[in-house]
């Protein structure tokens, strides 16, 4: 607004007073921010601090890399513009699927057993507690796209607007990268899902017709499974496939695993109140549908010496726990256990486990 020159009567200047005057005894009519509590200064000032620490750790994990570099005779700045112009010509992805296809190709995916997350507990659960789960998830997927040994593994239950799903979506490339990562994600239910599967097993290795999509298969990826729409991945299922769903109230003990066996991990994060939910779950299936479904425990007691600690693990650790057992060869629980608990549990290996694992490690040498 333009400011002009003008003479001010006087009767003017007394009501131009008056206004300003009662513009000053008015009270404002703008909402001021209310005062902080002790508890919410408390809260702020630790949240402050915390990211202070994150920024001075990733400036000292900058330095400690550019020193690195320097004692290498590396070119940082160079490095940089190289991983640019390979990001811009797709060389960096070209790279990654090489080297998933060769883990995939190597650790034979398509003739181990799977895995399944049943994500059929979420209206059990509270906000925080999916919360939990779906972070567990995006752990056993990075620890799966990871692994010299993938396997196959499905989610199911993960419908189009329930928290858990709204939660991963906040992820780049869900859903869509994972399915090119072994990771399939169903909005179908676990009965739906292998129902339809087991109604539609592939041929037995003597009767075996050859894929046309060799390629794709080779990658980790299922028959249907498509980029734009990886909601019809499907699993490819052997002849006489099991179901076997892992839960601690299981009367039947695993040995060891199959690889012609999907084993099915409750999506549960109850802080310890849902107690039997996963039992009751797999009896529910088994009694009201076709599936082959039987149940099973982890040899916890039989490797390990809790000393008092909970033997309630989350998702990804029981997940991590399969995955290290196949990298191991198919052996020694307790050693697959204790390389993903972490250490504030205090479990030690039973003792005529451990003379065990070092009788075959001598026979080995």
């Amino acid at each position: 607004m333009e400011a002009s020159n003008y003479t001010t009567s006087p009767s003017t200047a007394a009501d131009a007073a008056i206004t300003t005057k009662e513009q000053t005894n008015t009270p404002s009519t703008a909402t001021e921010d209310p005062p902080l509590s002790k508890k919410a200064l408390k809260r702020q000032k630790r949240w402050e601090k915390t990211q202070a620490i994150k920024k001075r750790r990733k400036e000292q994990s900058k330095e400690i890399r550019r020193i690195k570099a320097q004692n290498e005779g590396r070119d940082l700045d160079a490095e940089r513009e190289q991983q640019k112009q390979n990001e811009k010509e797709g060389k960096g992805w070209a790279r990654r699927e090489k080297l998933w296809r060769e883990r995939c190709q190597k650790g034979k995916i398509d003739e181990s057993f799977r895995v399944c997350f049943d994500c059929n507990f979420e209206d059990q659960m509270t906000w925080k507690e999916v919360n939990s789960l779906s972070l567990q998830l995006r752990y056993a997927y990075a620890m799966n796209r990871k692994s010299p040994m993938p396997l196959h593994v499905h989610v199911t239950g993960v419908k189009g607007e329930c928290d858990t799903r709204k939660h991963l979506e906040k992820i780049d490339g869900f859903p869509d990268s994972w399915a090119g990562r072994a990771y399939h994600v169903h909005e179908e239910s676990l009965e739906d899902v292998f129902g339809s599967a087991l109604s539609n097993v592939v041929p037995s290795k003597g009767e075996e017709v050859k894929q046309d999509n060799d390629e794709a298969k080779s990658e980790g990826k299922e028959e249907d499974t498509d980029k734009d729409n990886s909601q019809k991945s499907q699993p490819m299922l052997r002849p006489n496939h099991q179901l076997v769903y892992l839960t601690g109230d299981s009367e039947n003990t695993l040995s060891t695993l199959d690889n012609n066996t999907t084993y099915i991990i409750g999506g549960i994060v109850d802080r310890n109140r849902l107690k039997r939910a996963a039992i009751e779950r797999a009896e529910a299936i088994g009694s009201n549908s076709t599936l082959p479904i039987k149940t099973a425990r982890l040899p916890l007691d039989e490797h390990l010496d809790f000393k008092g600690s909970t033997r309630i693990l989350t998702c990804n650790h029981v997940f991590e726990i399969l995955l290290k057992y196949r990298e191991n060869g198919y052996k020694d629980w307790g050693k697959a256990v204790l390389s993903v608990l972490p250490d504030r549990k205090d479990i030690h290996e039973k003792e005529e486990k451990k003379e065990e694992s070092q009788k075959d490690e001598e026979d080995k040498s």
